[in-house]
């Protein structure tokens, strides 16, 4: 009899931690929920919510506050359910969120509170018009997004392959004490800035980093503040596109391209100006405190690159400013740094900018909301000397 109780005690406690699906459908069968709100209240720690779209797709109207550990899915692979309202996340100390394939059609997904570490993940989603905006409490994988008219805001994870289609909008990591000498990478975005102003190693790899026709002042392409004399950052295979100025600031040139105060790594990309309607040349500039510079590409007039000789001035524009692909013949094609770890996907020379190398522009892009593999880790460059070899790949469903 004892051994029985034993057994049914631990069946019972198995049991307890099972994930449960719970069900969101308009006009659903019994058991299922109307509302996505109902289905979080229902919930406890680590089920998932499956959300069919709505009927002639309408959204649900409803703010969500989130402040259990679910993961909100849609029950059609690519087919988004769509959200009228704004979408909350709760910080709690291992606590984890992961929502894929939901569409904002008005409102943001805030995540804020308190509680180091939680885990956020936002993943094949579609904002209208708000923001993805995570607090220094989160350690965020945004990933395979398009924001219309947002930004994406920040302090630990990482950004990849999202499109951010507004000019005056960026990807911002913003300073925290969560952890100190944290590591982000920004890998295959497109979007007009990005802006860091934490100590933290940053990675911006193979990222289309566009503006057309903004000429707001004090827009740098890419901006990091924190002052350090170490190489905090790798600036790798990236498109940069920006328009002239018409400002005659001495001091912050408009539109300029890098403004970094920390030491960088800056290789194998191409600087190119959108529009020729600006007067003054010295917008495409770069302001640095100290980088190891080669193989980059530039197609515009008094680019500034102190103390180097390795860049190369083209006559012609290698890219189409408006999409970032190479335009046939540049010497920028099969130009990126000959090394192995910098080719091509076909294992030719790497081409410089955004859709060269191993982490090229086309892994991410188009951004379907459907399922897909969105990173690979293994080493940068792979010998053939017999070692094992780690590879960890990282995807969503759904």
């Amino acid at each position: 009899m004892k051994k029985n109780i034993v057994t049914f005690v631990l069946l019972v406690a198995t049991m307890k931690i099972w994930a449960i699906d719970r069900i969101v459908q308009e006009n659903g069968p019994t058991g299922t929920f109307s509302s996505i709100s109902a289905a979080i209240t229902a919930s406890v720690d680590g089920d998932r919510i499956i959300i069919h779209p709505k009927i002639g797709g309408n959204p649900y109207i409803e703010d969500l506050t989130i402040n259990k550990a679910l993961e909100f899915l849609s029950a059609e692979d690519g087919n988004r359910y769509k959200i009228q309202g704004n979408v909350t996340i709760a910080a709690a100390v291992n606590r984890k969120v992961t929502i894929i394939g939901a569409h904002l059609v008005a409102g943001n997904i805030i995540a804020n509170g308190t509680g180091w570490p939680t885990t956020l993940n936002v993943m094949g989603c579609l904002l209208n018009g708000g923001d993805i905006n995570a607090s220094n409490q989160f350690k965020a994988a945004i990933v395979s997004n398009i924001l219309e008219n947002g930004s994406i805001l920040l302090s630990h994870g990482n950004v990849i392959g999202n499109e951010l289609k507004t000019e005056t909008k960026s990807i911002f990591i913003s300073n925290s004490t969560s952890v100190s000498n944290d590591t982000m990478s920004i890998i295959g975005n497109k979007t007009p800035r990005i802006t860091c102003t934490s100590d933290i190693f940053l990675n911006i790899i193979n990222n289309f980093i566009a503006r057309v026709n903004s000429t707001t002042t004090n827009f740098f392409s890419i901006h990091y503040t924190f002052s350090s004399s170490l190489y905090k950052l790798k600036i790798i295979n990236n498109t940069i596109i920006t328009p002239r100025s018409n400002s005659t600031s001495t001091v912050f040139s408009d539109n300029t391209y890098l403004w970094l105060e920390s030491f960088a790594t800056i290789k194998n990309n191409i600087f190119q100006f959108s529009t020729p309607n600006g007067s003054v040349n010295r917008a495409n500039t770069f302001n640095v405190v100290g980088f190891s510079s080669s193989y980059n590409y530039y197609f515009t007039s008094n680019i500034r690159i102190a103390n180097t000789s390795t860049e190369v001035n083209l006559t012609d524009a290698p890219v189409t400013p408006t999409t970032g692909q190479l335009i046939t013949s540049t010497l920028a094609q099969n130009g990126a740094d000959p090394s192995f770890e910098f080719y091509d996907l076909d294992l030719t020379v790497g081409d410089a900018g955004c859709y060269g190398g191993s982490y090229s522009l086309n892994n991410y892009f188009p951004i379907t909301g459907s399922s897909r593999v969105y990173n690979i880790d293994m080493p940068f460059g792979i010998t053939t000397t017999g070692a094992p070899l780690e590879i960890k790949a990282d995807g969503f469903d759904r």
